[in-house]
């Protein structure tokens, strides 16, 4: 099955979570005084049921939901070592990791999933994607991971290979004070790598201005602009800049963690109880690795060149905080009101120093490029949810529940740069310059996200004697309004004087030295373009209405209908001002409004208490996100490519079909298999835009024609008493996923009419003339599909239940990242085959040890095309200790 944490036997597993363990021995503590206290009482003895405490409940609520789902506990989580939700999910049967952040759920991309927060949708920080990177959770503020992969009408109907709802920790049953940290570090890291000073409170996560757009660029802004300005203009704003950036040879540090949990409930009375739970969760991270980059293929006579490409060493700096507060209170158990806070923020910073070779230096062994580039990027998130749910036990069990989310996320990237040097070679001596016939570029980036999300739930239940039935009804309303500004500086190297140039120190080149040297000209180029700014708004007013009908003992039956009123709009603006980029027809075509009614049906046969068949079907779409309705260009971050949108594209409409068998069995163990499909109607997929241009190729996000998605899932979990009873505690649990996939991105036969695609396409590249041709597999699996995906897991927990250990296996199948074009056939994602370990123990009743071993057979991520590795990047192997107490 999906490494579920309902599904680890304790007793026979018993060691799977730290937190149970501590609860179970105090427990045991306290009936052995039990017995000194009472003489009549000869021997106690302690069982364990093969599923506990919440582990139990996270089993049973995935048997009793009427929609496919899996479910994830936070025992499994931290039996398997994983720190944030991202890297957890990976684990469940389907999904798989891409980039570290986005679930892919049964082959479809990051799009075709959605992703919420105890139940309510918040904003992404993240521009490229729609979805919120998951690796902004961490572990520990994880209470379960629900992805159901059947629609239902309570959920968006912006649905297709799944939605994903972190559900975080919620008040204790009891006092709590938890104290924990880690340390670790790579193999890849031993060595020492460039790195540059960057600001004093980079170990905060936080910049401190150092990297910020100096004030006077937007006053330069508001007059003529920075292109008319006067040399020594152009020098004074080019001092104002952060210069300080060179890639110097250093050591990293370790990487360390720390972590805190507090919680206590209180009771007022026998019917009322008040309970609060705050987390604190701080990660600095270093990696040390190599990556090398293919921009640029060509075709020849001689078969598959290489055009471009950049390879070397990279460096990266993580800091990751996050903060929870939530307070719960409940009244006899029929009112229940919590109001949770929580705070993230994930800060990344790269730099890149490579050696680059284009068809200018390729085939000159005296001539190399360097490239230096630095990626500096935080992303946060602030999201307060009140709720409620109540009870009415007088008025036929009327059930109410509601919710109000107030999120904010921002993605800032100040500082960006991008600067290249010449390398001469002579008599094996290396000589540098800043290249004189290339820009060096600054990129500052700003996106900011509000989004608030309010709803009601209605339920009320009718018994009969042979039946029951509950009918639901409910509306829900999502607001969302983004702010966007991209900002790129250019420095025309040309204009520098050559005496200048040379040396590869970037903060001497442009020292405050040689800047006050009366011969010291350059000129500066505003980049920014129309669309590099804009704001954008999307708004859903919802509604639907479902009934669940219980038929004897073997039979349920739950259905109904949502209707949606979706409206978006991304107007750009002029740079650096407040003026729409586009006016009359243009701006009006520029709105996005649709509204559907979107079915579904799902049947439960229930053979026994152990054995039951369940069947789905539903009518889902996916819309555009406010990227993908524009047409300025983005860099997808894991190939680092060009991306745009199109102001025509369409929704993708998905016929959904899940058909799956369980088999619980009392002793924990368990089995399920599943068949799914799903039709898909307009799908929307990317395509690499035609160039004979260098540089970095250039993707269309495009409607397809049709789209097909059809698979099996097994899951399993089997321990190993059979082979007698010394091997009781030993277990194994996995699932695989086999599936295959077909989207067709043209297939309109009829040469006096268009398909969707070609007119996206021709809009694109401002043509008139055909260009289906340029497609070199207009049918194709789809982007992102792995036609195979495998976890497995084996573990081991002594039978004093004071050690586990655990063996996890995760690989999926290749898969599509950019489709090609131009006779390239598609290059794809190699398998990559992960291999942790993770062992622990329990040195007291109140403190755990943890060894975790990750990528222990050190893979790289490689992406291919015509079998050239067009991305190689090492991962390396990462070693943590952890050690936590409660007091």
């Amino acid at each position: 099955m999906a490494l579920l944490a309902g599904s680890i036997p304790s007793g026979v597993l018993a060691a799977e979570n730290e937190d149970f363990q501590n609860e179970e021995r105090q427990e045991i503590s306290q009936e052995a005084q039990a017995v000194e206290q009472d003489e009549t009482i000869e021997e106690v003895v302690v069982t364990g049921s093969r599923l506990q405490g919440s582990a139990q409940a996270v089993l049973d609520e995935r048997k009793e939901q009427a929609f496919v789902a899996d479910i994830l506990g936070s025992e499994q989580i931290s039996r398997t070592g994983d720190g944030d939700a991202a890297s957890a999910l990976r684990r469940v049967t389907g999904l798989t990791l891409v980039d570290g952040k986005f679930i892919y759920i049964r082959g479809l991309g990051e799009r075709y999933s959605a992703t919420q927060l105890n139940a309510m949708t918040v904003p992404s920080p993240d521009p490229t994607r729609s979805v919120l990177p998951l690796d902004l959770f961490p572990s520990a503020i994880i209470e379960s991971l629900n992805v159901q992969k059947a629609y239902s009408p309570d959920l968006p109907a912006h649905f297709a290979g799944g939605n994903v709802n972190i559900r975080t920790k919620s008040i204790p049953n009891e006092r709590i004070i938890k104290l924990g940290g880690e340390i670790g570090t790579n193999s890849d890291n031993s060595g020492d790598s460039p790195w540059y000073e960057g600001g004093g409170d980079d170990w905060k996560g936080m910049d401190d201005g150092t990297r910020e757009l100096p004030a006077a660029f937007a006053q330069a802004f508001a007059g003529d602009g920075i292109n008319r300005i006067s040399n020594e203009e152009a020098v004074a704003l080019l001092g104002s800049l952060n210069r300080n950036i060179d890639g110097k040879e250093e050591s990293v540090d370790p990487n360390v963690g720390l972590n805190f949990t507090y919680g206590d409930k209180f009771d007022f009375d026998s019917e009322s109880e008040l309970g609060f739970l705050a987390s604190f969760s701080y990660k600095n991270k270093w990696q040390v690795g190599n990556e090398r980059n293919v921009n640029n293929l060509a075709r020849t006579t001689n078969g598959i060149e290489i055009n471009e490409f950049s390879d070397g060493p990279v460096t990266e700096h993580n800091v990751k905080f996050s903060g929870m507060v939530n307070i719960g209170f409940n009244y006899n158990e029929s009112h229940k009101f919590e109001f949770n806070n929580i705070f993230l923020r994930d800060t990344r910073d790269r730099l890149r120093d490579r050696l680059l070779e284009s068809t200018n230096t390729i085939n000159e062994p005296d001539d190399e490029r360097r490239q230096l580039d630095i990626l500096y990027e935080e992303r946060e998130m602030f999201s307060h949810q009140l709720k409620g749910s109540h009870n009415f036990a007088d008025y036929k069990n009327l059930g109410v529940d509601w919710y109000y989310s107030k999120s904010d996320a921002e993605r800032f990237a100040p500082g960006g740069l991008e600067a290249f040097f010449r390398v001469n070679i002579e008599n094996g001596v290396r000589t540098e310059r800043l290249a004189s016939d290339v820009d060096t570029k600054y990129l500052f980036q700003d996106l900011k996200d509000d989004s608030e999300n309010y709803g009601i739930n209605f339920s009320i239940p009718f018994y009969f004697d042979n039946y029951s039935v509950e009918f639901k009804a409910g509306a829900d309303f999502i607001e969302k309004d983004r702010e966007a500004e991209n900002i790129e500086i250019a420095i025309q190297t040309f204009a520098i004087p050559s005496q200048y140039l040379q040396g590869g120190n970037y903060s001497q080149i442009f020292s405050d030295g040689n800047l006050a040297q009366s011969d010291f000209t350059v000129r500066l180029d505003d980049q920014t373009s129309g669309g590099d700014k804009y704001k954008a708004a999307t708004l859903v007013d919802a509604y639907y209405f479902m009934a669940d009908f219980e038929v004897g003992t073997h039979w349920r039956f739950t259905g109904g209908v949502r209707y949606e009123d979706f409206r978006q709009v991304s107007i750009p603006f002029q740079a650096h001002s407040e003026f729409f980029d586009v006016e009359g027809d243009a701006l009006s075509d520029l709105a996005f409004m649709e509204d559907e009614y979107y079915p579904s049906i799902a049947a439960t046969y229930i053979l026994d208490s152990e054995m039951q068949f369940r069947f789905n079907y539903s009518q889902t779409a996916i819309r555009p996100d406010l990227r993908d309705i524009s047409t300025s260009f983005y860099i997808d971050p894991l190939t680092e490519f060009l991306v745009r949108g199109s102001t025509s594209l369409e929704s993708a409409n998905i016929d959904n079909f899940d058909l799956r068998w369980e088999w619980y069995l009392e002793s924990g163990e368990n089995l399920s298999v599943a068949f799914f499909a799903k039709d898909i109607e307009t799908p929307i997929e990317m395509i690499e835009l035609p160039s004979a241009t260098e540089g970095a190729p250039q993707l269309l996000t495009a409607n397809a024609d049709q789209g097909e998605l059809y698979g099996i899932e097994v899951e399993f979990l089997k321990d190993f008493s059979f082979l007698g009873d010394d091997y009781a505690n030993y277990f194994a649990s996995g699932n695989f996923t086999l599936s295959d996939s077909e989207v067709s991105i043209c297939s309109d036969t009829n040469p006096q009419t268009e398909c969707l695609f070609e007119e996206q396409l021709k809009q694109a590249l401002n043509t008139n003339e055909s260009v289906t041709s340029v497609i070199t597999n207009n049918t194709r699996r789809l982007i992102g599909h792995s036609e195979w995906v495998v976890n497995l897991q084996f573990g081991w927990d002594s039978l004093s239940n004071e050690h586990s250990a655990t063996l996890v296996y995760n690989v999926f199948g290749p898969r599509i990242i950019v489709p090609g074009v131009s006779g390239f056939e598609d290059a794809e994602e190699k398998a990559f085959h992960s291999l942790d370990f993770v062992y622990t123990w329990y040195p007291t009743f109140d403190s755990t040890m943890k060894v975790k071993v990750k990528n222990l057979l050190d893979e790289e991520k490689i992406i291919e095309q015509e079998s050239v590795d067009i991305l190689r990047e090492s991962v390396g192997t990462e070693i943590s200790l952890l050690f936590s107490t409660n007091f």
